[in-house]
């Protein structure tokens, strides 16, 4: 068995009450990651989460490369989205227990990554508690070795379920592999003994693409219940680092 985290990228789109009753029929309480235009446009769905014991976090207004924008672009991406996301939970009546950002892409503002991380700690971001994540697990995900120290959220699993689109040679049996590769088969998981304690090990990333569902009906659920069978059990996020 592996703890892990469940975070979810992209958020809301004309899928997600779907996605969050299939989550909220699993226990499985996640990180939602909102992109605002987005918001804007799916409000409703956004509301929906909350009531339904999503959390939802900041992913950017306009889910840009950071590090193609200045620093002050880079914080008017956050600070706009912040906006957003709290008024969401103030419409939803549901308290916001603190605040968390990932960057699109995984990009890390580049030249400002520095000084976006001090952005992040000055500002009361938390960290997901990844106390029991190794620097290897990280690094093994393409993260940077030292993102430990790092206030943002990246990841130590991602499906790459994304790369389903029209004329991409990548297919849902790529998807599958790479569950294999990690966390083995439901025959001969990877992890076949239960955690000692209830530390998550895994930040597993997933998509709320509309245009994935297209391509591969029920990719989400499927996805989950390929980890599920494995042995992957999804614990509620833990932080760390934040006086919000």
């Amino acid at each position: 068995m592996r703890n892990a985290y469940l975070t979810i990228d992209d958020i809301p789109t004309a899928n997600t009450e779907k996605l969050i009753d299939f989550l909220v029929s699993k226990n499985i309480k996640p990180v939602m990651f909102v992109w605002g235009e987005r918001l804007e446009r799916h409000t409703d769905k956004a509301i929906y989460a909350l009531k339904h014991g999503a959390v939802l976090q900041n992913h950017s207004y306009s889910h840009p490369h950071f590090g193609e924008l200045t620093f002050d672009q880079a914080v008017e991406e956050i600070t706009r989205n912040e906006k957003l996301i709290n008024s969401a939970y103030e419409a939803a009546g549901v308290k916001r227990p603190f605040k968390l950002f990932r960057f699109p892409f995984g990009d890390q503002g580049g030249e400002n990554r520095q000084k976006l991380q001090n952005f992040l700690i000055q500002n009361n971001f938390a960290h997901l508690d990844d106390t029991s994540i190794s620097v290897s697990d990280y690094t093994a995900a393409g993260c940077p070795e030292d993102q430990k120290n790092n206030r943002d959220v990246l990841w130590t699993f991602d499906f790459a379920e994304y790369n389903l689109r029209p004329g991409n040679d990548f297919s849902f049996n790529d998807v599958i592999k790479r569950i294999e590769d990690k966390f083995g088969t439901a025959e001969n998981p990877a992890y076949p003994q239960p955690e000692a304690d209830s530390k998550a090990k895994e930040i597993v990333l997933i998509h709320d693409h509309e245009e994935t569902e297209e391509m591969h009906p029920g990719y989400f659920m499927e996805q989950i219940n390929a980890l599920l069978a494995r042995g992957v059990r999804f614990v509620p996020p833990q932080v760390q680092g934040s006086t919000f």
